[in-house]
């Protein structure tokens, strides 16, 4: 289906999701929500494969709190991309959209008691890259994080990868 827009506006977006409803076009966009969300290793231990078989090559072992990227699910298996933009399966059910997780990005990030420089170091006092961690609080550009062992830590939200879920709407 091709609608032309010549001006945009609330209604004109209404009468599109109404049009495309209609049409049965929304299956669509309905498969597109599936994808693109934000998922975390619940597991202990994920293998990540470059194909969705257990005999498939692992590319990459990640542990509980690893966030993904979320790209398709097929036979039990999850299309993910990590945060190098590299893809993988992994088996669906040892990843989860239920919680937030993040991972550092940079070689190492401070982490700190409270949300600021100023603030007083933690007790390990740096996490090196590829650490996950759980997200539990944001404030302003800072955000805290808790390990397995329920250690908390604040650092800047520039040094962790935190997946976002991405909406597409196609008609």
């Amino acid at each position: 289906m091709h609608v032309e827009i010549r001006s945009f506006n609330r209604s004109t977006l209404a009468m599109l999701v109404f049009v495309g409803v209609a049409f049965g076009v929304h299956g669509a966009a309905k498969a597109s929500s599936a994808r693109n969300e934000p998922v975390c290793v619940v597991s202990s231990k994920a293998n990540l494969r470059a194909k969705p078989s257990t005999t498939a090559r692992v590319t990459w072992v990640v542990g509980r709190n690893m966030p993904l990227q979320r790209l398709a699910v097929e036979n039990g298996w999850s299309q993910v991309q990590d945060l190098r933009g590299q893809t993988h399966w992994v088996i669906s059910k040892n990843v989860s959209s239920e919680s937030s997780c993040a991972v550092v990005r940079v070689r190492t990030a401070a982490l700190h008691r409270g949300p600021g420089a100023t603030e007083p170091r933690a007790d390990f006092k740096v996490a090196d890259r590829y650490t996950p961690f759980r997200k539990v609080d944001r404030d302003g550009a800072w955000v805290r994080l808790e390990d397995d062992y329920r250690g908390s830590y604040w650092t800047r939200e520039s040094n962790v990868w935190i997946p976002v879920k991405r909406s597409r709407m196609s008609f």
